[in-house]
């Protein structure tokens, strides 16, 4: 503490920007003051003798005062809020660097009724001076916080003790000569302040991560056996934040290999609930330390855990073999192996799709950290019960448990819940650093947005309002239909701050008022993005987007990490026809955030207006896999993979969109062609049922160049999507019913080299394997169609498809059966037999009618009734992967004639089109005589007449 006091103090020379209570700085002065100040401290630290010593006993003395000035910080933004006899212990830091006790603190709560009066007497001659002395306490914050901006990103206004976060920051950035830094870059510390000044930023920032990625970088350059488990851990939530969640999971699997810790997914047959009464299989996570545990602190803090099993909650804390059972026996886990596991945890959400089952492995994870013997500490305790509330959020069974758990992690933060309780200790862990805990700022946002979703707005709305979260202020307001709350908060704050250009941008946003909007762009002299955000976001609303171009075109030049406003660049650039730029940006936000759905949604559209199918697949790959349950994803997927005949996957992507989408799908007549055709070619044997082999031809060189520009290489098995047909089931039901899973891939073909011993004898195994696959492909695709004749029972068109796909499977007849019922759907339209498209229409159905009929009739006059029923018949679908029993009983229920009942079939099916043709011809006389396709039908009238005569003499 000694030599932070030796600091300079960033709030030298204050008192010339303060000027009648207000605070008179801009942007511009703010920079050049916290460039100033760092130089302050750089050199201050080259004088002393600590910079200047290179025993490592100065070194220590340097790190030792870094770290205590970060405990403080994380205390008070972190962990839990000084208490009042903290705040006079570390006064001389406090006041040193921030001037005066943060506000909200509680000081005057502790003391007793005599203090208290003699504190009132004593301040009863100066109560006119106590608010300017208020005042200008709040008003060195603002200085401090504006001094903390960086690339024009202010750090959010919940923020405390920004000064002490700038004397920090000077002592990482100091150097002893010029390239040669105080503190080397494989330095935690170095690491560990430049990552506390991007979290207190409102957005991220292209300047911090620079910084920020040297340290790692030099990190991960280091041997093997330089690197601890610490320093990745550290560097993964680094590269976590900027989106990099390849690059972290590879760096918490280098942290598990060197910890020893050793996973392993497994079960137990056992029950997860007080009540129940039968075994299931349960999902459990088996861990174990390699290394030593250390002992337990006996000192260290425990959060509260709410509801647990001990407090009667009829949900196990872990799955055991009966109710009454005890735990089997753990073995305690090592503190930062606990560390690891919530690590991995998130990478399980990161990299695989939104869905019951990914939350209810996560969850196995938890139930693990939470049942183990040994305490952990504060920080890993505290990130494990905040994991497991935002699993449960969303299950109404536990959704109770989760509301006041989280309640209790933001309420833990607050010194007046006990104001004789210290909290300095929870942020001086040795492992603080190694889990990826939120600020206060952010937890508080959490409960907030979980209280606005449940319409609990007025609690939302005071949550936002002690963070200053402007968007959702205003969001609030509206729904609270307070539209002017927002606005008179606005002003009230730039009484005292009135060169504050993120409150005019406030102001600009509450009132919708783009004057307020344009000065706040002036007062940052042009250094930061929110103004041109806040014009471009209205322009959107008013649909000019040639301005919304303009304006995010300033605003990424200014901040070019920040993903929402390449999106909304993309999208504007979509609306106007700039598909180049439309894409540049759209290629960004899948750089910042590979798990953007959206942005791959829209830049595979991109790809398919530049006739790049093959990368436009990928991208949709990647889209459906973070967002899974958006059917028109799905649909897209549908159409480029018909165009790029990838059969199986098609046939996955159609029954998921019509599971989730069902009558609200839109089935174009060219694409289900398509499909049929791929299919019917699948079947054949002509292709294949994916197109890898194809895509190393046509396309391969293409796609990896497309997402080397993106950063990012495709995963083929990452991108795999299971066949088994997503069910409309609840978030719960998905979790408990995870037994009797059909196993997937059932229908995928098979490499070249699955084989044998004898070359003889694998390649006929294979060839019955293959063709085993391949008749099963049929059947689900016959089960398929059945289901979308369920949903559209008056589409002519899908009725076409299905008699083309029928008449492949079947033969003529069945196709003439579903071209019956494509007749009657044309028939039902109105004016058909007035309007000329729809009678060509339906007299395009008669043809192909005749056609089948005279196709079956020609078979059977051959004595040729088993031509009829094609090589593919129909086996029992009740079997089949993604196929119900109600789908297979009504895919069964038509069964094909043979011999004399299919002669007298074909008879009948002459009579019934003959008596279609006159009907059409009579109704269409008047109004379609003199077109060609009225004369079509009259010969067609003709040859069908021919054809019955011939027919029955063949027959008789």
């Amino acid at each position: 503490m000694e030599l932070l006091l030796t600091l300079p103090s960033p709030l030298e020379g204050i008192e010339r920007y303060m000027v009648r209570d207000t605070l008179q700085l801009t942007i511009e002065e703010a920079n050049e003051l916290s460039n100033r100040y760092y130089a302050a401290v750089e050199l201050h630290l080259r004088s002393s003798n600590h910079a200047t010593a290179r025993d490592g006993e100065a070194e220590d003395d340097i790190v030792s005062a870094l770290a205590f000035a970060l405990q403080l910080f994380n205390a008070e933004n972190f962990s839990g809020e000084l208490t009042p006899a903290e705040q006079v212990r570390y006064r001389a830091v406090l006041n040193h660097f921030d001037g005066a006790v943060t506000e909200g603190h509680v000081g005057s709560e502790v003391k007793d009724d005599d203090e208290e009066a003699e504190a009132a007497a004593t301040a009863a001659p100066s109560l006119s001076t106590a608010p300017t002395a208020a005042r200008r306490e709040g008003l060195q914050g603002l200085f401090l916080q504006r001094l903390l901006t960086v690339d024009g990103e202010a750090p959010v206004a919940a923020m405390r003790l920004p000064g002490l976060l700038l004397c920090i920051l000077g002592v990482a950035k100091a150097e002893l000569e010029s390239g040669v830094p105080l503190l080397p870059l494989t330095s935690p510390w170095r690491l560990r302040a430049f990552f506390r000044h991007q979290l207190c930023l409102s957005h991220r920032s292209n300047t911090v991560f620079l910084a920020l990625a040297d340290c790692v970088d030099a990190v991960l350059r280091l041997p093997r056996e330089e690197q601890t488990v610490e320093m990745l851990l550290e560097v993964g939530q680094v590269q976590r934040y900027y989106h990099r969640r390849d690059l972290a999971k590879e760096t918490f699997d280098a942290a598990m290999r060197i910890s020893g810790l050793r996973v392993e997914e497994t079960s137990m047959v056992g029950v997860r609930t007080r009540w129940q009464q039968h075994q299931l299989v349960q999902m459990v996570l088996s861990a174990t330390s390699h290394r030593p545990v250390p002992p337990p602190s006996m000192t260290e803090e425990q959060p509260k855990a709410v509801m647990t099993e001990k407090d009667g909650h009829d949900l196990l804390d872990r799955p055991r073999e009966t109710p009454e059972a005890a735990l089997q026996p753990l073995t305690p886990l090592h503190p930062e192996d606990k560390a690891i596991l919530l690590a991995l945890c998130t990478e399980i959400r990161n990299n695989n799709p939104d869905h019951g089952l990914t939350r209810h492995r996560m969850m196995t994870y938890i139930e693990r950290l939470l049942v183990d013997p040994a305490p952990s500490p504060f920080i890993v305790r505290c990130q494990t019960l905040l994991m497991r509330a935002r699993l449960e959020l969303r299950r109404n069974r536990v959704q109770e448990r989760a509301f006041m758990q989280l309640t209790e992690l933001v309420d833990q933060y607050s010194a007046r819940r006990d104001p004789t309780h210290e909290a300095l200790g929870r942020a001086a862990s040795r492992y603080f650093y190694s889990v990826a805990f939120p600020p206060v700022w952010a937890l508080r946002r959490e409960y907030a947005d979980f209280c606005f979703e449940e319409t609990l707005y007025k609690t939302a709305l005071d949550v936002y309002e002690q963070n200053l979260d402007w968007e959702r202020i205003i969001e609030c307001c509206k729904k609270l239909d307070k539209r002017r709350r927002a606005e008179s908060l606005a002003r009230e704050l730039l009484e005292k701050d009135p060169l504050n250009p993120m409150l005019w941008v406030a102001l600009g946003e509450a009132m919708r008022d783009d004057a307020h909007l344009w000065k706040a762009w002036e007062l940052c002299g042009h250094k930061m993005a929110a103004p041109m955000r806040a014009l471009a976001r209205l322009a959107l609303d008013r649909e000019h987007y040639d301005k919304v171009v303009e304006y995010f075109d300033e605003a990424v030049r200014i901040n070019p990490i920040f993903g929402g406003d390449w999106f909304a660049l993309g999208y504007a650039s979509l609306r106007l026809g700039k598909f180049e730029r439309s894409g540049e940006a759209f290629t960004r936000v899948c750089q910042i955030d590979p798990n953007d759905a959206f942005g791959w949604n829209n830049l595979a559209s991109i790809m398919l207006r530049e006739g790049k199918l093959r990368p436009a697949f990928n991208a949709m790959s990647q889209a459906i896999r973070n967002n899974r349950r958006d059917w028109r994803m799905w649909q897209n997927y549908f159409r480029i993979g018909c165009e790029l005949r990838e059969v199986t996957e098609t046939t996955n992507a159609l029954g998921i969109a019509l599971d989730i989408a069902q009558r609200q799908i839109r089935l174009e007549r060219g694409t289900l062609e398509l499909f049929v055709d791929n299919t019917i070619a699948y079947v054949k044997g002509e292709i294949h049922g994916s197109s890898a082999d194809a895509a190393e031809v046509g396309g391969g060189k293409a796609d990896t160049l497309v997402y080397r520009s993106l950063g990012i290489l495709p995963d083929e098995n990452a991108i795999h999507h299971a066949p088994v047909a997503q069910t409309m089931a609840t978030a719960e039901e998905e979790e408990e019913e995870i037994a009797g899973l059909a196993p997937l891939g059932a229908d995928v073909e098979l490499p070249d080299f699955v084989s044998g011993t004898a070359v003889a004898q694998k390649t006929a195994e294979r060839e019955a394997i293959v063709a085993g696959i391949r008749h099963r492909h049929a059947d689900r695709v016959r089960a398929l169609f059945a289901r979308i004749l369920e949903l559209f029972v008056s589409d002519p068109d899908i009725y076409a498809c299905a008699a083309r796909l029928m008449h492949f499977l079947d033969g003529p007849m069945a196709s003439f059966r579903y071209r019956q019922k494509e007749l009657r759907a044309c028939q039902q339209k109105d004016q058909w037999f007035r309007e000329e498209a729809l009678f060509s229409r339906t007299v395009e159905c008669l043809e192909v009618m005749v056609s089948d009929i005279f196709e079956a009739s020609g078979e059977a006059q051959d004595d040729g009734a088993a031509g009829t029923t094609a090589s593919y018949a129909q086996t029992d679908l009740a079997g089949v992967e993604g196929v119900s029993h109600e789908q297979a009983t009504t895919a069964a229920a038509v069964t094909l004639p043979t011999g004399e009942a299919l002669q007298q079939a074909i008879v009948d099916a002459f009579k019934e089109v003959q008596r279609s043709i006159k009907g059409a011809l009579d109704a269409a006389e008047e109004h379609m005589e003199a077109h060609t396709a009225y004369g079509r039908l009259r010969e067609l009238s003709t040859r069908v007449r021919y054809g019955a005569q011939e027919a029955k003499a063949a027959f008789a």
